[in-house]
């Protein structure tokens, strides 16, 4: 009995000091996981966009759709970086000098020696024709006549998701919430994949107002694109023409490192891959660098996977996986994969146990120990997205279409005010529905309209 306390002691701090670091309390949240459907908030859908060309370099092209900035790029790596970095260069001057990076790094006490320091570390496992489109930003945002940025800040463009995971100058542990889900099959209105997803990050350091929708038209690869920010080569929701649809959230992982492949970087490659298979393969072999789970779909099957990864391992989930099970307080559903910032994973919820118990003057070795307190979990913010979400998956077959999906992302537990973009994917139809944050005064992603972007011409 008195160990039985002593854990449930540690367990509890463990959750709260620890797990919950990446997430938020579940009174922060809009309490809406307690509205009747009938009061949810349902944000406007703008169906048909105006779509003006606002310029163009060489082969790529600069649209306004809507309210968004679409960048279109087509040719060789090297190539695409030419043309974003001159039809961006004011936009990725802003951000690198005026906005996000001032705002997010150097004002936070990161220094450049550091983050430059870091971000070669991660360079070294950047595939050679990434690199080649980094030196054309570079060179594209030089000839545009910004001749005060540096390649080092358009490389950093590329790694800097892994250096905001960690304290100014130190090791990690400050990730963010988010959440993701697919579903298809029995849930779908038609069976068809129907892809969400919220970016919890921040609205307050004025990411949005750099934020482009980035389409690649690589030679010799089918095109793809993700919802991004000028001077990027990734970001952390994407769709391709071959059907893949991606979302990462922040998982908590005592083995973050910066000797890995930046996650946009990653990201992107499995957006390149035409297959769901292939797409596993890219995140299977990585190499990876702090702890992320990801939802990836696949239109074409249709089908999803879950991911649980960090440098040491990845797991991989499918719908109704057994891994997901009442052993670690979860549940898996058929034709659908959803996922917050916990591990559901035995090794996952142990390794944390084991690395951070000694803060505590608490051993917890084996899994028949950590599991007598698990239910604790239950409580939190990050299990009670992942509740919900299936909860609202199976609550009637053939009920999710796009209306639903964009509701479900705007209430409940999954509703916060820290989102800095929120999509629905529709990979079968080609159609991309996507709502950035708003500024002066910031405004949370799904209290703003969701544009419905039609992708079928630019993924020909």
């Amino acid at each position: 009995m008195r160990f039985s306390l002593i854990l449930q002691k540690f367990f509890f701090n463990f959750l709260v000091c620890l797990l919950l670091v990446y997430t938020l309390p579940v009174s922060a949240q809009d309490s809406g996981a307690s509205i009747p459907e009938t009061q949810w908030y349902q944000p406007p859908i703008i169906e048909n966009p105006e779509i003006k060309l606002l310029a163009e370099e060489g082969k790529g092209k600069l649209y306004q759709v809507g309210e968004h900035l679409l960048c279109v790029m087509e040719g060789t790596y090297k190539e695409m970086g030419i043309q974003q970095g001159k039809l961006l260069a004011d936009k990725i001057e802003h951000i690198m000098k005026v906005g996000y990076f001032v705002k997010s790094l150097w004002n936070r006490g990161y220094t450049r020696e550091y983050a430059y320091e870091q971000s070669k570390r991660m360079e070294k496992h950047i595939p050679a024709e990434y690199l080649e489109e980094i030196q054309g930003i570079y060179e594209g945002v030089q000839s545009a006549g910004k001749k005060d940025i540096t390649y080092e800040e358009v490389l950093l463009g590329a790694t800097v998701p892994e250096i905001l995971h960690f304290p100014p100058n130190e090791p990690p542990s400050m990730p963010h919430s988010c959440s993701n889900f697919a579903c298809w099959g029995k849930w779908t209105t038609d069976g068809r994949l129907i892809h969400g997803r919220n970016l919890d990050w921040t609205v307050d350091a004025d990411a949005q107002d750099d934020a482009v929708l980035l389409l690649w038209r690589p030679k010799g690869k089918k095109p793809y694109m993700m919802l991004s920010w000028a001077g990027a080569i990734g970001s952390v929701s994407g769709m391709s023409a071959t059907g893949l649809t991606i979302g990462e959230m922040t998982l908590p992982s005592p083995n973050a490192t910066f000797d890995g492949m930046p996650l946009l970087v990653l990201m992107r490659r499995v957006l390149e891959q035409e297959t769901l298979e292939q797409a596993v393969d890219v995140l299977e072999k990585g190499p990876q660098t702090s702890g992320w789970n990801f939802v990836v779909g696949d239109g074409k099957i249709p089908s999803a996977r879950a991911f649980e990864s960090d440098a040491k391992r990845v797991v991989v989930y499918t719908d109704s996986d057994p891994k997901e099970s009442e052993e670690t307080v979860h549940w898996s559903i058929p034709d659908a994969v959803r996922r917050t910032n916990h591990p559901i994973g035995k090794e996952g919820l142990l390794d944390l146990a084991r690395h951070y118990g000694p803060k505590f003057n608490i051993n917890v070795k084996t899994w028949e120990e950590l599991k007598l307190i698990l239910p604790l979990l239950k409580s939190q913010d990050s299990f009670q997205r992942y509740d919900w979400l299936g909860k609202q998956i199976t609550k009637a077959e053939k009920s999710i279409d796009i209306r639903r999906a964009i509701d479900m992302l705007a209430n409940g537990p999954v509703f916060g005010d820290d989102t800095l973009h929120s999509f629905v994917f529709d990979p079968k139809e080609q159609v991309a529905y996507v709502s950035v944050a708003g500024n002066n005064p910031p405004v949370t992603a799904t209290r703003r309209p969701f544009t419905k972007v039609d992708l079928k011409q630019w993924f020909k």
